[in-house]
């Protein structure tokens, strides 16, 4: 059996807040299967928002790239979106959405209880991921895996992490033991485990600025399904290639 290492990059940003005030809180991702298809996408990415990017200051060309402000989901025009999203939809997309409404207000109360939520958002988004990849092949569980995650810096700073990093490695590899009910979670992966999560400015990372782009397109299509009282399955179809709904 060829022990080569898989590389998975999933990239993450948030949108909408977990509170009473808003219905939907979505974080939304771009993965990719090696560094060269990660590079590649960077690449094409960087070149369109050099394309667009003037229209946002008072600037010439020559010396715009260090006034520019960041192009984000919310300063964005929507010709300039729909460009960014055709390209991005080559890719492979995630999204997990939680309608804020079915979580317990004690949780959306509270900033641990919140942040303990997400942690567990989070974790599920990704070991559900990894698992439709294993079962549709793409993804050989048997095999070493390098698992490097990225989400935004600014997301932790309202929501904070529990550790995100100890509770992958258990669930993906180690699997535990529920003792309340007697019975096991089995890991989802037999090979080797290597994973890195870090925590990036989107200023700096186009992947990033990609998922951001990404988590507010989701967010405005989910919201419209739920407020029309359409499927937010189907109407998030055309461009996620892997998505949750919690709680």
């Amino acid at each position: 059996m060829d022990n080569k290492t898989q590389e998975i990059y999933i990239n993450l940003d948030d949108s909408g807040k977990l509170t009473s005030n808003e219905k939907i809180s979505v974080y939304g991702g771009l993965l990719f299967f090696s560094k060269k298809e990660k590079d590649k996408f960077i690449t094409q990415y960087r070149s369109i928002i050099n394309d667009i990017k003037c229209k946002y200051c008072h600037c010439s060309a020559d010396n715009c790239s260090k006034k520019c402000p960041e192009i984000k989901n919310t300063n964005i025009r929507p010709v300039d979106k729909r460009r960014i999203m055709n390209y991005i939809k080559k890719y492979y997309v995630i999204a997990l959405i939680i309608k804020n409404d079915d979580v317990y207000e004690h949780i959306k109360n509270n900033k641990a209880a919140k942040g303990r939520f997400t942690d567990y958002a989070i974790r599920r988004l990704i070991k559900e991921t990894i698992i439709s990849l294993v079962k549709s092949k793409g993804l050989n569980p048997n095999m070493p895996v390098k698992l490097i995650i990225n989400i935004d810096q600014q997301s932790t700073k309202s929501n904070g992490y529990y550790n995100l990093h100890d509770g992958l490695v258990e669930e993906l590899k180690i699997g535990f033991n529920n003792f309340n009910y007697s019975f096991q979670i089995k890991p989802v992966l037999s090979g080797d485990l290597e994973l890195d999560i870090s925590y990036q400015d989107s200023g700096k990372s186009y992947v990033v600025q990609a998922a951001d782009l990404l988590a507010g397109t989701i967010r405005k299509k989910s919201l419209d399904a739920l407020l029309s009282n359409q499927d937010i399955h189907n109407e998030l179809s055309e461009f996620v290639d892997f998505k949750i709904i919690l709680p």
